[in-house]
């Protein structure tokens, strides 16, 4: 309910007789203006912004980070793909209100960075060809949810790992053997959102940067982190290049958020945990930078990989979630994989972590450890909306 009390006041003039000293009645309806008129109320309703209110949003989707191709064992992602391929009928989670509903086929998963260990793209090394990281990664996740072992499309973003260190410093070196490329799977991302489903706005030039809408909900991936410039608190820092980042989000914040109110995701490899804040990954100023681009906005929730494990957290306000890992053998001390479970409606956002344990390879994944549940505060809608189709 919005109240508007309108006041005649005393004058020589003639007053309007439609305007009279009333108090209107209070629906308690937060979707009408309620306004007093000749000792009667009227409740007008308040229909929010129809450039982009135009379905009723029930979507769930997944998020995890560090595939990291070359590091950890050799079967972790094997098995993460099988518990994310299985997840999708699970009942949810009895602390959340979805609770004992199936959780609904899943319109993608969200990765956040580091893809490989080291950036390799298979290139020939001293001793004979070289491991193909990236393209491990990509045979196994796919893109679109058919061409790979994973049943839904991928929405993947860049970490520190990809980028190898531009150090040679003889032949027996494979980083020699990437002096002139030292970003093979950097640059994989960015050629991939040529053909990545569903997208909306992506990056000048080489940022690899994209953006999408599923639902009333805007989504922006911004990769290494929200900046515009690298660290210069190490060597490896400097070359660990944010690609302007943040002028991305602000631009696209403006043109496809504006004043609606909409909820906005965004995710990212560096976090804001302990761990985030130390320099040689992003600094201070960064972060600074970072809030006050999304201050005037409805950001509903962050996510983050880099540390393997999984939590959730508040920062300056928001809603952070570490998305898990599948690192069983190290990071998650329960020595299982994880990833995470989202589902959000116009009026509501529920998150939780999801589990596998090694033992059965993955295909009995469960809810485990935290979960979030928040209410969302909609622009005013039409009650007759359709539900909104998936990418």
């Amino acid at each position: 309910m919005s109240t508007l009390l309108i006041l005649g006041a005393c004058s020589d003039t003639t007053q309007d007789p439609n305007v009279q000293n009333c108090t209107p009645t209070n629906d308690n309806d937060p979707c009408t203006q309620d306004t007093c008129f000749d000792d009667v109320t009227t409740h007008t309703p308040l229909i929010g912004d129809q450039t982009w209110y135009q379905c009723a949003t029930d979507i769930t989707f997944y998020v995890m980070g560090d595939t990291q191709y070359g590091g950890g064992a050799e079967n972790k992602n094997t098995f993460h793909i099988n518990a994310l391929n299985a997840f999708a009928g699970t009942a949810w989670r009895t602390e959340l209100p979805s609770a004992g509903t199936p959780v609904a086929a899943p319109l993608g998963l969200l990765i956040a960075g580091d893809l490989t260990q080291n950036g390799k793209d298979g290139r020939d090394e001293a001793l004979g060809p070289g491991r193909d990281e990236i393209g491990e990664f990509e045979r196994d996740y796919g893109l679109d949810g058919t061409d790979g072992l994973l049943n839904m499309p991928v929405y993947e973003g860049y970490g520190n790992h990809d980028y190898d260190s531009d150090e040679p410093d003889d032949e027996f070196n494979w980083r020699f053997y990437y002096d002139e490329n030292p970003t093979p799977s950097v640059e994989r991302v960015v050629s991939r959102n040529a053909n990545r489903v569903g997208i909306l706005n992506t990056a000048y030039g080489n940022g690899g940067h994209y953006s999408w809408d599923w639902g009333n909900v805007h989504f922006v991936n911004t990769n290494l982190y929200a900046g515009d410039e690298p660290s210069q608190a190490t060597e490896n820092s400097a070359i660990r290049d944010p690609r302007m980042a943040l002028s991305f989000l602000r631009d696209d914040l403006r043109q496809h958020v504006g004043d609606s109110n909409r909820p906005v995701v965004i995710y990212q490899h560096y976090g804001f945990d302990e761990f985030g804040y130390e320099d040689r990954w992003w600094t201070l100023n960064h972060k600074d930078a970072f809030l006050d681009v999304i201050r005037p906005y409805n950001v509903v929730l962050i996510m983050h990989g880099h540390t393997h494990a999984t939590y959730r957290y508040e920062w300056e306000g928001y809603d952070v979630i570490n998305v898990g890992s599948p690192y069983y053998e190290s990071y998650n001390f329960d020595g299982q994989g994880h990833f995470t479970v989202v589902r959000i409606t116009d009026t509501s956002l529920e998150v939780s972590d999801a589990t596998w344990n090694p033992r059965t390879e993955g295909r009995e994944p469960k809810f485990s450890g935290w979960y979030l549940h928040k209410p969302l505060q909609p622009a005013c809608m039409p009650e007759t909306l359709s539900p909104c189709g998936g990418n």
